[in-house]
């Protein structure tokens, strides 16, 4: 007799009077169910976290893919369950038909998706067509994981206690997995196939088993086999596949290409053009960077002429501190960039220290240090003394100091210890909720607290035409923190027409900052793009540019209302 054919034998979960006849081995299978569910609710939540991450990727909004995800596969999951109880007979064969299935279809699933979005325009339908069907698949297992050890649990609440609590503890464990281990290791197709191996693995695992109990053994073994030999072969060429498969949605060759914990990073190249790509969106291009840095920098430098310390809010590519570090009044600079990746890369990579000038190791020519800096330690950024030759001084002169944190600039500003004369906020364009925190009002007020008296912030505020509203909104919500915020913008052949703003608390008034702007009459370094009559005609707007009907208002964390902006200005 099946073992499963007897699970629905005694509904109410006591013991129905036969276990005592069954084989010694299968006297553990609670232990074995058990375990097996942690597996399966470790893999589960992690199957959520693949798609989503796929849909961040591929589309740029973590959050909202995540939640949409989510949200489908546990309405999958509740199909899941009532169909589960349609299905009858031999529930160890349907159990392990299911997680064959789910180890096949959720490990393929992130790759899968990446094909029909580089070769088609529908998928969108293919990813959230996984999600319920993973979804479906995983609503499955807990009910006929319960029907199963009905016969061998003591009690109707040991056996719900045995599923769910190891089902629970399991989804904490695939948490917490996925974050710290396999995200920063593996490729987002590779963790999808090696989940999918577990799932086989723990149907095979559970055959051998079982045994006799289980009526097709020979047709669920080789199916079960088959399943992970594929999942197998697919996980030690997944790299090479997403590689070939991400370059054709990259006008240029791939040069570089990472997931790090917080985002995917790559880098292009062709003839001299270098361009970097976070989560699919363009960051620079080198052929006009140049121009972008330099209006972020040497704007609010050249109104606070002896600036001694400077706050950089992103910009772990070194573009920005590059300009910085042209200042030789300069004596400290503090850099904070979330993903120390970015900062490695900046550090490391060929192309760019070319770019940035080896900003995070020789400014001008020489540096102490031969690695890129981690959470807090200091870089001394020297050169020689310009009479090296006549005086015959080998001795070299620090220019400035530069901490390097990667933390997240929120709670950076919250928590420092101030004093900045000047501040640039090098952000990318707040497209989710934890890069809204950023252009909050309640940021912006702990950021104020960080400034020297007569600190300057420059902030990166996206496109005053294709974002009109966003950019209005990021100059309101610096104004609702008590800042006197003043747009400017220029032309990035990139990007269009881009804008910044300019901030500072109380005196002088805006027309006291365009009338220094207007009398500076040279910079004082050296650069490509910036003039002092480039940056004085940055500050006008064509008429009508900033007009809306709309009454915009601030954003705040806990009303992110830039995001609503954002996404209507892309359509």
């Amino acid at each position: 007799m099946s073992v499963a054919s007897t699970g629905t034998d005694a509904a109410d979960g006591r013991p129905n009077g036969r276990t005592a006849s069954l084989p010694r081995r299968l006297r553990f299978t609670r232990p074995v169910v058990a375990a097996a569910m942690f597996l399966m609710g470790a893999c589960g939540i992690a199957y959520e976290y693949v798609l989503g991450v796929t849909g961040n990727n591929l589309i740029g909004s973590s959050h909202e893919q995540i939640f949409v995800i989510i949200g489908i596969m546990m309405f999958a999951m509740g199909l899941g369950a009532v169909v589960q109880k349609r299905l009858t007979g031999d529930l160890l064969d349907w159990f392990l038909g299911v997680e064959i299935a789910l180890g096949l279809l959720g490990g393929a699933s992130s790759l899968l998706v990446y094909v029909t979005f580089v070769y088609t325009a529908s998928y969108h339908v293919v990813m959230y067509g996984f999600a319920f069907v993973v979804g479906a698949l995983i609503g499955l297992e807990v009910p006929l994981l319960i029907r199963i050890n009905v016969r061998y649990a003591a009690s109707l609440k040991a056996n719900l206690s045995d599923i769910f609590c190891m089902d629970y503890v399991g989804s904490l464990a695939g948490a917490l997995v996925f974050t710290y281990v396999l995200l920063s290791r593996l490729s987002i197709g590779r963790i999808g196939l090696v989940l999918g191996c577990v799932n086989a693995g723990v149907a095979l695992a559970m055959l051998a088993f079982f045994g006799r109990a289980v009526r097709r053994r020979a047709a669920l073994a080789a199916g079960g086999i088959a399943v992970l030999a594929a999942l197998l072969a697919g996980t030690a060429h997944a790299d090479r596949w997403l590689a070939r498969l991400e370059q054709r949605c990259f006008q240029d060759p791939i040069i570089h290409a990472e997931t790090s914990r917080y985002q995917h990073i790559v880098l292009t190249r062709r003839d001299d053009r270098l361009r970097m790509y976070i989560n699919g969106h363009l960051q620079f291009s080198s052929r006009d960077e140049h121009v972008y840095h330099e209006m972020l920098v040497h704007v609010p430098m050249a109104v606070a002429p002896r600036a001694r310390r400077v706050l950089i809010l992103g910009g772990g590519d070194g573009l920005a501190l590059r300009e910085v570090l042209r200042y030789g009044q300069v004596e400290h600079v503090t850099l904070v960039d979330i993903d120390p990746a970015v900062i490695r890369l900046a550090g490391e990579h060929p192309d760019l220290i070319r770019l940035n000038r080896a900003a995070f190791h020789d400014a001008r020519v020489h540096s102490r240090i031969a690695q890129p800096a981690g959470a807090g330690r200091r870089i001394t950024v020297e050169r020689p003394t310009k009479l090296r030759t006549k005086l015959l001084d080998d001795r070299r002169y620090p220019l400035a100091d530069v901490a390097v944190f990667t933390v997240d600039a929120d709670r950076f500003v919250r928590e420092a210890g101030g004093g900045f004369d000047v501040a640039l906020l090098d952000f990318p364009d707040p497209k989710t909720v934890e890069l809204a925190k950023l252009f909050s009002v309640e940021f912006y007020r702990a950021l104020a607290r960080q400034l020297a008296p007569g600190g300057v912030v420059s902030v990166q505020s996206t496109s005053p035409r294709r974002a009109r509203d966003v950019f209005l909104c990021i100059g309101q919500t610096l104004r609702a923190a008590g800042f006197r915020a003043l747009p400017y913008h220029d032309y990035l052949p990139s990007f269009g027409d881009w804008g910044w703003h300019l901030a500072w608390r109380g005196e002088p008034t805006v027309s006291g900052r365009r009338d220094r702007l207007g009398r500076l009459g040279a910079l004082k370094v050296e650069t490509r793009y910036a003039t002092p009559e480039s940056i004085d005609a940055a500050f006008t707007f064509a008429k009508g540019v900033l007009d809306t009907e709309e009454a915009i208002r601030p954003n705040t964390k806990l009303t992110p209302a830039i995001i609503r902006h954002y996404r209507r200005g892309l359509e």
